[in-house]
Parts: C-alpha cells; sequence; structure tokens
C-alpha cells in the first residue's frame, strides 16, 4: 500500500484542522439575537448593538468602523479599528475590481482579523460600506463577518459607549481561500443578458436608472435589469434598521426575484450592490452574485448595451 509523502500529510492536517477551525466558529456564532424571531435564512450575519455591547472585549471579535477617517477619531465604538472603504476596491483592476489577494490578506492581518476572527462591520451609511467588506471578505473566503444593525446611529442614539482611543492589535494569520461564484464579471453578465433564469438587480437610485442622474461614462442602466433601490432594504427614520425577514421576501418576491434564479446585483461602484447582496444572503438567495464592476466599469465599456427609458413623444 503506497503511503502520502510526509509533506502532502502535515499540510493535509493543516487544512483539516483549518476547515474544522472555521467549522466551529461557524457554530458558535448562532447566538441569541432579535433578528432570530425575523425568520432570516442566516441571521448570524447580522447582529445587535445590545450584543455587541456585550462582546466589545472579546478577544475573537473585532469590531471594524468604517466611516470617514475624521469621524472615527472624533469617536467611535470601544476596540474598533478602523478602514477607509476605498482599499476595498482596486480600480486597476479591469475584470474584478478587488484589492489583490496578497494585499488584502496584509490589510486584513495588520487590523489583527485572522481566520478565526469574528468581524462585526459598522458605518453611518446605512450598512453600505460594512457591506462592502462583508463582499470581499467573502470573496477571500472569510465566512464570519456580521453587519452592526441600525450601525453607527442606533449606537449613539442608545447611548452606548465611546471611545477616542486607536486599539493596537497583534498581527494575525489571514488566508485567502477564493470564492469565486460571489462575483460577477462584465464578460459573463454580457452573455447573460435577458436569460429567463438570470435576475440582474440595480441598487442604484430611480434617477441613476433611468440615465437622469449621470455618474459614469454614459447614462442608462443594463438592459432588462429591474432597479430595487438600496435604501428599500432598510426602515425608514433617522435610525434605519434591516427590515423583517417578511417585508425583504414580500419585496423581492413580488419582483420575480425568486431563490430559483441567479441574481445579480450591480451599482456605480460596487457598494450599494453589496448592500443587497447582503440582503439576499441573508434570505437564504445562495446563486447571487455582485457585479462588482458596476456601471462604472459597464458604461465605460462603449461594446456594452445600454438602455434607458424612451422620452415621451411630443405632442
Amino acid at each position: 500500500m503506497n503511503s502520502l509523502p510526509k509533506r502532502d500529510v502535515s499540510q493535509g492536517r493543516r487544512l483539516l484542522l483549518l476547515g474544522l477551525g472555521a467549522l466551529l466558529l461557524l457554530m458558535t456564532i448562532r447566538l441569541p439575537s432579535p433578528a432570530l424571531d425575523e425568520g432570516y435564512a442566516h441571521p448570524e450575519m447580522l447582529v445587535e448593538t445590545e450584543w455587541l455591547a456585550q462582546h466589545v472585549n472579546d478577544p475573537n471579535v473585532r469590531i471594524v468602523d468604517l466611516r470617514s477617517a475624521e469621524a472615527y477619531a472624533e469617536g467611535h465604538i470601544p476596540n474598533a479599528v478602523h478602514l477607509d472603504q476605498r482599499a476595498l476596491r482596486d480600480t486597476e483592476d479591469r475584470l474584478l475590481y478587488v484589492p489583490p489577494p496578497e494585499r488584502f490578506a496584509m490589510l486584513m492581518s495588520e487590523l489583527g482579523i485572522g481566520d478565526r476572527t469574528r468581524v462585526v462591520a459598522y458605518d453611518d451609511l446605512g450598512g453600505q460600506a460594512a457591506a462592502r467588506l462583508w463582499f470581499v471578505l467573502d470573496y477571500y473566503g472569510h465566512p464570519t463577518c456580521s453587519l452592526l444593525n441600525g450601525g453607527w446611529q442606533k449606537w449613539v442614539k442608545e447611548g452606548r459607549p465611546l471611545s477616542r482611543e486607536m486599539p493596537r492589535f497583534e498581527k494575525a494569520e489571514f488566508h485567502i481561500r477564493m470564492n469565486p461564484p460571489t462575483i460577477c464579471t462584465a464578460p459573463e453578465l454580457a452573455s447573460k443578458l435577458r436569460a429567463d433564469a438570470v435576475v440582474i438587480i440595480d441598487a442604484r437610485s430611480p434617477e441613476e436608472y433611468r440615465g437622469e442622474r449621470v455618474l459614469g461614462a454614459r447614462g442608462g442602466h443594463i438592459p432588462g435589469a429591474l432597479n430595487v433601490e438600496w435604501r428599500m432594504n432598510l426602515t425608514e427614520g433617522d435610525v434605519p434598521v434591516f427590515k423583517s425577514a417578511a417585508e425583504l421576501r414580500r419585496l423581492y418576491e413580488s419582483l420575480g426575484v425568486t431563490r430559483d434564479k441567479e441574481i445579480i446585483t450591480y451599482c456605480q461602484g460596487g457598494g450599494r450592490a453589496a448592500h443587497t447582496l447582503f440582503v439576499l444572503r441573508l434570505l437564504g438567495y445562495t446563486k447571487s452574485r455582485n457585479y462588482y464592476g458596476s456601471w462604472q466599469d459597464w458604461s465605460a465599456r462603449p461594446e456594452l448595451p445600454v438602455e434607458k427609458p424612451k422620452s415621451p413623444e411630443p405632442r
């Protein structure tokens, strides 16, 4: 009977241990939360302020603030590290637009985020910037990133503690495990236009969708795309939180966005699309992807078609 070389056995054991560690972490993140009563398929993707207040000093939890550097310096959640969301998009990569794996791994390592770290991301933009971090982490195979429901606004309104200290954590080991199915490229999307089994969601504003507000090289939208602005995922008011699972399912299913179809989201630069993708995954839409290049990329490719509503004929 042939035996495996020692190097292969050692590598196999290492991968097995990493896999077991990730599994154990996934098992531990299903903690009591109001989200459990909402009927989300993956309630662990959201954490409430009450839960985070009890875990701000947990060494296995890394809180990431994605607001501006100035806002972070004025005050932030205790033990939160700051991350500029611009580091999560690479415009030099005209296909994927994600930061290169080596650079991203180094960035996470410097923030003290390792393979077994549970990340909790927040911002003051309704979760849009936080969802961008969740998406890139998902693309690079880190399954344990949650968004703080209500973000900075909810934390402050509840009068929870703030800090101006900038914490420093030891560097962690962050291993890249590519997860290609979570991202879509322009050539892929172009081959799926108007396919019955594919739904394209434009998460931009109606004005951008109609071509009245032009932020790219051209105005309009990807042919056949549905306009579901990302803000529709949230409640209204000073402290927007994610709508209940029932409300969100009713919204998307009424538009024909069902779990049996492949869903591809896009916006202007990938952030709002990441927010919508986050919601779809929260609801259990496993066949969902983000066209991270989004309208910035699509509109700059003259060979790709653009659609916009016809102007009303003059009377």
